[in-house]
């Protein structure tokens, strides 16, 4: 048995429709979405509906950290340093894009799940176990990673928000950062998500990486008038900040 694992979407609904349409070639229709859907990206809405699809069983939905910012920031919060005032934008547009009952849905969304699929339990946080800010990957020394994951029962840790793939093992735990389906920063611009294989009482963890036209998600910035759009563009197109 397969199932994918989506997270950091960030509103590039061009990106999870060609993921979508790869999990399907691969004949994998169950998924875990690790959160960030809909910020920040110029598809909030179309995001979310494409992954209503019906012939996709959602397993796990939980939220990212930029999900926490449709409770967190208000119409009337005034933002006091300039990352605040790019968060504002950000946000002023998914909720012009975004219909009220998706932006419930979101905000129902729980912080973390902890399942079994075949007898492996699995624990999905957006970040780390301790943190949906903070992410494991690569880049993370091993002593911080043990500090991040103690107190875990899991088999395995599914996580993203760095969108920097990592596919490693700590303290007995695997853990799976499955990077990001639409914003990519580790230098590559393809999309990146994660594949578990189920085979008796063990599990592959498969980081799948697929190119899509990222030109289309730049035109239709340009004409929905995606805020920041430069920054954006330059995202999108190297794959790194």
């Amino acid at each position: 048995m397969k199932v994918a694992v989506l997270s950091d979407v960030h509103g590039n609904g061009v990106a999870l429709q060609y993921t979508i349409s790869d999990l399907k070639k691969l004949g994998v229709k169950k998924i875990i979405i690790l959160g960030v859907i809909v910020m920040k990206g110029p598809m909030p809405s179309e995001s979310i509906e494409l992954l209503k699809d019906n012939e996709l069983e959602i397993i796990a939905w939980i939220k990212g950290n930029t999900d926490l910012w449709l409770e967190e920031i208000t119409d009337v919060w005034m933002p006091r340093t300039r990352r605040e005032e790019d968060l504002d934008l950000y946000y002023k547009y998914a909720k012009a894009n975004l219909k009220e009952e998706q932006m419930v849905f979101l905000k129902e969304l729980p912080l973390e799940a902890s399942i079994n699929i075949n007898g492996i339990n699995l624990l999905c946080v957006h970040g780390t176990p301790k943190s949906i800010s903070e992410a494991i990957d690569g880049s993370v020394p091993e002593e911080e990673i043990k500090q991040a994951i103690e107190g875990v029962k899991e088999q395995v840790i599914l996580s993203g928000h760095s969108h920097t793939s990592f596919i490693g093992e700590v303290e007995g735990r695997k853990i799976f950062n499955v990077g990001s389906v639409g914003n990519s920063l580790d230098g590559d611009n393809r999309i990146s998500y994660g594949i578990l294989e189920f085979d008796k009482n063990n599990v592959n963890l498969i980081n799948r990486r697929i190119n899509y036209p990222v030109n289309e998600i730049i035109n239709i910035a340009i004409e929905d008038r995606f805020p920041l759009l430069e920054e954006y563009k330059k995202i999108i197109i190297s794959g790194s900040n």
